[in-house]
């Protein structure tokens, strides 16, 4: 059944589809004096038929793309049969599946099912077919891309990291999920972790979340089927944050193991809220309690990351080293006006307290790890870069080399 809003966003995308339609009436008609399937211009062995340019200027106008759309509908189809003819080259081929799944991503940035937008483009005038070999012709490229120069691409920690050290969060996710809580302390922890295991695989065929939650879960969602508020990302439990940033509406985590407890959870909608400015940055440090007058030159020498002062640190009473990770409006003056002279890995003994030297090690600054792009989505996005680029100078190439011509 088709939600308010998705109805409601229909009939907005089907009024600017009229529009365009009505808009082109006098070209379509002028065109319709020859042939809807005379050739217009023909790349090597690929033709461009009437319809197909038709079609395209369809589409280029409800999409509202600048420039005059007969111009850049034939560009663009153009360059649609270079990828196809390169595509046989290389014996790259595409399934009905890998199809529709970029129908339903194209349509998803209007809100829309693929069989709704399909609905709305219907009533301008462009057929299904005409958006499935746009889709098509896509797919075969980006696998064209990828195996060409894919292999070649290397993407390097450092790289990453140069990457993440410019970058400002102006948004946090924001999460609609539910829950299932289990509880694990002692003896029961196992059984805990086993139910867990078996929920998730029974929820990932066809279980009901819902009922699941009414059933097993101890949290105080339970009662209403383990639906937790719409809420950030942030405000989950820290070692929930990774798990759930990762799911698809609809999907189940793995069970996520924290201290008294083990919770299943599902994702029902995710999306992004503006922060009115950039997100606040936040100092990971350690301070490390000397004796006065111990060298602190010696220690210095001993450890390069925070995690070293554990090892000098081991056999001491615990409250000799103590590692914080606080916004910076939370750290206290004095210790953030002496980080603020430091990098990461660096370290101070500006500081004295009970008696004691303190020996402060700044051991990351950045923003809230929820509010950070994953690595694996920054080394994702930075191949995707490189290869969009390495994708323009091979188009070129192609385009100069096919045998283009009109008849």
């Amino acid at each position: 059944m088709m939600t308010q809003p998705a109805i409601s966003n229909l009939k907005r995308v089907t009024r600017t589809l009229l529009g365009a339609a009505f808009a082109l009436g006098l070209a379509q008609a002028a065109a319709a004096q020859s042939s809807p399937f005379a050739p217009v211009r023909i790349i090597n062995d690929k033709v461009i038929s009437q319809y197909e340019l038709d079609q395209r200027v369809i589409f280029l106008t409800l999409l509202r793309q600048p420039g005059d759309p007969v111009e850049e509908a034939l560009r663009g189809l153009t360059q649609d049969k270079l990828q196809l003819w390169i595509g046989e080259q290389f014996g790259v081929t595409v399934t009905p599946e890998q199809i529709l799944a970029g129908m339903e991503e194209f349509a998803a940035r209007a809100n829309l099912t693929p069989e709704q937008f399909v609905e709305a483009i219907g009533q301008a005038g462009m057929d299904s077919e005409s958006f499935r070999d746009f889709i098509k012709s896509g797919l075969v490229w980006r696998d064209v891309v990828r195996g060409k120069f894919g292999p070649g691409i290397t993407i390097s920690e450092a790289d990453i990291d140069r990457a993440l050290a410019g970058y400002v969060p102006l948004s946090v996710p924001q999460v609609d999920v539910s829950e299932i809580v289990i509880p694990a302390t002692g003896n029961g922890r196992d059984a805990a972790l086993a139910l867990a295991r078996r929920l998730k695989i029974d929820l990932s065929v066809k279980g009901d979340f819902e009922a699941a939650a009414r059933a097993h879960s101890a949290g105080p969602t339970a009662g209403n089927g383990g639906h937790l508020a719409k809420q950030r990302l942030t405000s989950l439990p820290e070692d929930a944050i990774s798990v759930v940033r990762r799911l698809k509406p609809d999907e189940v985590s793995e069970p996520v193991v924290m201290e008294d407890r083990v919770v299943l959870y599902k994702m029902h909608a995710i999306s992004d809220e503006q922060l009115s400015g950039p997100g606040e940055l936040v100092l990971e440090y350690a301070q490390f309690l000397m004796p006065a007058g111990e060298d602190a030159a010696a220690l210095r020498a001993r450890v390069d990351t925070c995690d070293d002062l554990y090892t000098v640190a081991k056999g001491l009473p615990e409250d000799r080293l103590q590692r914080d990770s606080l916004p910076l409006s939370a750290v206290p003056s004095d210790i953030s006006a002496a980080l603020t002279l430091l990098d990461v890995g660096e370290s101070t003994t500006a500081l004295q307290r009970s008696g004691y030297q303190v020996f402060l090690m700044l051991c990351n600054r950045g923003y809230d790890k929820a509010l950070v792009p994953l690595r694996e989505d920054v080394r994702a996005q930075l191949l995707n870069q490189r290869l969009a680029a390495l994708a323009e100078v091979y188009m070129e190439e192609l385009r100069s080399e096919a045998i283009i011509r009109e008849p």
